[in-house]
């Protein structure tokens, strides 16, 4: 399976209240960004069969316009797991039921993408021979506001583990709409 991770388009400036915060919508040109980043996913040939996206305004936004734009209109799931501060084994157990042969594009925030990016591609190996600890290799990853992920996911159980294919940045997936 092949998850795509893209973080939503600008929003403007963080709020400091909580409430008016999670109902921040795209600006304007946040969705002309985003309108860029759909023609760039059809530019790469990418097949999406779902999309995954968190429920907040700036997300679902996102969503609504590469879906137009690649004609997946009715493959969005709206997923509380995928808002700040939501559970990742909720957002596991829904990639988990997904095909292994689809592609899921999964739309959402900061840091909690790159956490989950991170876990994913984490390697885990014992400590030492004679422990039965062992250690995960966290992965630093940075996925600015519209930048896009490919992520190959290689097993599902107990939880997604996968590759890092690429990690695109907007600027060039900007460039890439002009093709």
């Amino acid at each position: 399976m092949d998850c795509y991770f893209i973080r939503y388009g600008f929003a403007g400036k963080k709020l400091s209240h909580p409430n008016r915060d999670y109902n921040r919508n795209l600006t304007p040109h946040g969705k002309k960004e985003i309108a860029k980043i759909a023609k760039s996913l059809k530019t790469l040939n990418i097949k999406i069969n779902y999309i995954f996206t968190s429920p907040l305004p700036r997300a679902y936004q996102t969503s609504t316009i590469i879906a137009k734009e690649n004609n997946l209109e009715n493959k969005i799931d709206i997923l509380d797991s995928l808002k700040p501060g939501g559970e990742r084994k909720d957002l596991y157990n829904s990639i988990s039921n997904v095909e292994i042969t689809s592609s899921v594009l999964i739309i959402g925030h900061e840091p909690y993408l790159t956490d989950m990016i991170s876990d994913i591609i984490s390697i885990s190996e014992l400590s030492n021979k004679s422990s039965k600890k062992s250690t995960t290799k966290k992965i630093n990853i940075n996925l600015k506001k519209a930048g896009l992920s490919k992520i190959k996911i290689l097993s599902t159980f107990p939880t997604p583990k996968g590759e890092l294919r690429w990690l695109l940045t907007p600027r060039l997936l900007r460039k890439l709409s002009m093709h």
